[in-house]
């Protein structure tokens, strides 16, 4: 399999990276230690990061979009990733939900959402997690039942990403007269100025910039246009897609933070002096560093191969879960072993290692835990199922 740039995508990386450098990196800590960021801060981000294709990157260019392939996507995502997680969190639920809207919303829907979203005046999200219904989707409560021309939403969405400054929320929940069980379930795009909802933010340890929150819907009216269709008919085959390019998406960012960390311990090896002369000359440093380079080349192998495989329309169920594990773990590891190469100073708030470390401890939960991806891996194997 190929994985070379083409001469587009290196020019692409290329400026991407020295934009980061200049604008993004600098500004980074500083906005993790705030908190989850704010609405008007996120919309000028967002802005600023159109021009490179980043806002809705995968809607095709008759929408309106960049009409960028996944792979332009992952290099370009893995930079932001590496300059600020955070950051690259909001752009990335921006970015999928835009997409799903594209592919699944009418054309109403699509002429109403998507110029806001593309231009960063508006924000996404997509809501699926529930307090009962986390690796198991099937069993979501969260109801949709149909009244006229609106559907009434009732239920609670838990650890949803951009959930708190979203404009737009794709909500996954259950109209029973469709069906049972994995049937029944249907997507539907509110619009929360139209239709109002409550979110409230949930602290958590790493990627502490990007909105994580509670959504509770009650009673909530929607216009039965903002069904979202699902091209084989069933939105569960359209949810398990879209987990699937998730999973990529949690896999390539945690390369990035992997080798972010990575190039900060590096960096520290060559100028640190202890017994008169640089750490990095001592063997420990360089077994932990050669380490930390094969974990991360191994990684973005494996990351690369599960985003070549989407972009060229072929199964990569197993492939992903098996990036999204690896990678995940993988990265928390190395962050710890950077850390470790800077001593006492991994763990101070003046480097960005201690964010590293809680960034990449985060990745390892969204899109299924690593022992749901260990599941869905040997089930591929053995097309035998240890869940249903």
């Amino acid at each position: 399999m190929d994985f070379d740039l083409t001469k587009e995508q290196k020019m692409l990386q290329k400026s991407v990276r020295e934009y980061m450098k200049d604008k993004i990196i600098p500004i980074a800590d500083e906005y993790d230690k705030k908190g989850p960021m704010a609405k008007k801060d996120a919309h000028r981000f967002l802005r600023d990061l159109v021009p490179f294709g980043y806002v809705g990157a995968l809607v095709p260019e008759e929408l309106g979009g960049p009409g960028l392939g996944y792979m332009d996507w992952a290099v370009i995502i893995f930079e932001l990733r590496k300059a600020y997680a955070s950051l690259g969190g909001i752009v990335g639920i921006t970015t999928s939900s835009s997409h799903n809207i594209a592919l699944a919303g009418s054309d109403v829907i699509r002429k109403k959402c998507l110029p806001g979203l593309l231009s960063g005046d508006k924000i996404s999200c997509t809501a699926i997690t529930e307090p009962e219904a986390g690796s198991d989707p099937s069993s979501m409560q969260t109801t949709a039942v149909l009244d006229g021309d609106h559907y009434v939403i009732n239920g609670t969405k838990m650890w949803i990403s951009n959930g708190s400054i979203a404009d737009y929320v794709i909500v996954t929940c259950t109209d029973e007269t469709r069906g049972k069980g994995r049937d029944s379930i249907i997507r539907i795009l509110v619009d929360k100025e139209e239709s109002p909802f409550q979110a409230s933010e949930i602290p958590k340890i790493g990627v502490k910039s990007f909105p994580t929150s509670e959504l509770v819907f009650k009673d909530c009216r929607v216009p039965a246009e903002n069904l979202l269709q699902a091209a084989s008919g069933k939105s569960f085959d359209a949810l398990q897609k879209g987990l699937i390019a998730a999973r990529c998406n949690a896999a390539v960012g945690s390369c990035a933070i992997a080798e972010a960390a990575l190039e900060a311990a590096i960096e520290y090896a060559k100028g640190r002096k202890q017994f008169g002369k640089v750490i990095g000359s001592f063997q420990m440093i360089q077994q932990l560093i050669a380490e930390m380079i094969i974990a991360v080349d191994a990684g973005k192998l494996l990351a690369f191969r599960a985003y070549k495989l989407l972009e060229d329309g072929k199964p990569c169920r197993s492939e992903s879960s098996v990036a999204k594990a690896y990678c995940t773990e993988m990265a928390v590891k190395v962050a710890s072993k950077a850390m470790q190469v800077l001593g006492a100073y991994g763990l101070s708030t003046e480097f960005p290692l201690e964010r590293y470390f809680r960034d990449a401890r985060v990745y390892t939960f969204p899109d299924g835990t690593t022992q749901i991806q260990h599941l869905i891996i040997a089930r591929e194997a053995l097309g035998i199922s240890a869940i249903r």
